[in-house]
């Protein structure tokens, strides 16, 4: 039984480790602590059903209270093109003006919205918004085509969504162990081929 659970924390340990790294040397702002920048790049998730998921909502809503607070004079929705256009809907509902508005829709992954920044000619300041889990791996991804910013944990700005403390658990639970299986798979330049096994 001992053996069974040291080799079992052993192999947690193994996965989880470069994760863990990345996130002793990523540091990651809030919407206080962010400095102003050019532009609030927003990280898309799935969109089911043409609705916005509460962990997408998160992430938008942290990047319209970085605009409302000066932080950041326009805000990037990247995703596919339908989801990028269902998520600058959810932006002009709060009111943010359509002009400050930018979409990437050629992003498909993570790696994708660092590529369409590295793509732009004239290189801006920006702040990269996720939830904290995924915020090391942009951070790993962006670095390498040469893309850095400051990284801003995506945080619930309107109160609770009604979902349960064991679902929010479960979820973001699942979620840090993809995140540390997605990193692996980068480092070993396997992430396109095990990003789609990885359910979302």
């Amino acid at each position: 039984m001992r053996w069974g659970l040291a080799v079992i924390g052993a192999c947690l340990a193994v996965i989880f480790a470069p994760l863990l790294w990345l996130w002793l040397t990523v540091p990651i702002r809030t919407v206080d602590s962010a400095a102003p920048a050019d532009a609030a790049v927003i990280f898309g998730a799935l969109v089911r059903d043409g609705a916005i998921s509460p962990l997408h909502a998160e992430r938008l809503e942290t990047g319209v209270a970085l605009y409302r607070a000066g932080k950041a004079q326009v805000i990037v929705v990247s995703n596919a093109q339908r989801a990028a256009t269902i998520m600058k809907d959810f932006l002009l509902e709060q009111d943010v003006p359509e002009a400050r508005i930018e979409i990437d829709g050629a992003a498909v992954s993570t790696p994708d919205t660092c590529v369409s920044e590295a793509a732009r000619a004239e290189p801006r300041e920006i702040l990269l918004v996720s939830q904290a889990y995924h915020l090391p791996r942009i951070a790993l991804q962006c670095r390498r085509l040469g893309v850095s910013g400051q990284y801003v944990a995506a945080i619930r700005q309107t109160g609770e969504d009604g979902t349960s403390l064991w679902t929010k658990i479960r979820v973001r639970s699942l979620r840090h162990t993809r995140e540390a299986l997605l990193v692996w798979a980068e480092l070993l330049g396997k992430y396109r081929e095990l990003e789609r096994t990885v359910p979302q």
